[in-house]
């Protein structure tokens, strides 16, 4: 399922974008474009993402596209088409931004409160290095037991499904299996810093 699908529903699927014109005209002469994210920090909060492509490899030489702002619907054509980030930190950067979107569309659909709690136990069943800082701040709020039984529930279900369709995806972009892993540890990180400020 696409980004867009799963945050939009399926009624909100959309053709290729226009950027994706000249990516695919590259594709298609055998230049493999790199998508780098960009999020920079403004003052205390992070600014907006936004995507550049470039085209390494290309004869003759040709410039990065302009930048433009980060959209579902592109991610969803890049990922389709396999176009990679430059780097593993990079890819890191892009993906926890990624998950963001769909966890989003978790939590919307199921509450704060349940997708808290669900994924409080899924980062204490996994032994996540952010689970006890993030614990201690919610904690101060709020009480969130990790309760065993919340892993196994539809939420926990929807959780290791972005997670594993998230692995698979990297996998296709052509990233070992050790790299996967790393990855989206990091980008789980990204994400956790990002949603909870910790």
């Amino acid at each position: 399922m696409g980004l867009v699908v799963d945050m939009y529903g399926p009624e909100a699927a959309e053709p290729a974008p226009p950027e994706a014109q000249r990516w695919a005209y590259f594709l298609e002469h055998g230049v493999k474009p790199r998508a780098t994210f960009v999020r920079r920090r403004t003052g205390a909060t992070w600014g907006p993402p936004r995507i550049v492509v470039s085209y390494p490899g290309a004869t003759p030489a040709v410039p990065p596209d302009p930048v433009v702002p980060w959209d579902p619907v592109l991610e969803d054509w890049l990922l389709e088409h396999r176009v990679p980030a430059p780097d593993a930190a990079n890819e890191a950067a892009r993906f926890g931004f990624y998950l963001g979107a769909r966890f989003e569309a978790i939590e919307r659909r199921n509450g704060t409160t349940t997708f808290t709690a669900v994924l409080l136990r899924c980062l204490f069943d996994h032994q996540c290095a952010l689970y006890l800082p993030l614990e201690r701040k919610l904690g101060a709020i709020r009480t969130y037991e990790p309760d065993p039984s919340a892993a196994s529930t539809a939420v926990g279900g929807e959780l290791r499904e972005v997670m594993r369709t998230s692995a698979d995806t990297l996998g296709t972009l052509g990233y070992a299996a050790d790299q996967v892993r790393d990855i989206l540890t990091n980008a789980l990180a990204y994400y956790l810093r990002d949603r909870f400020d910790i």
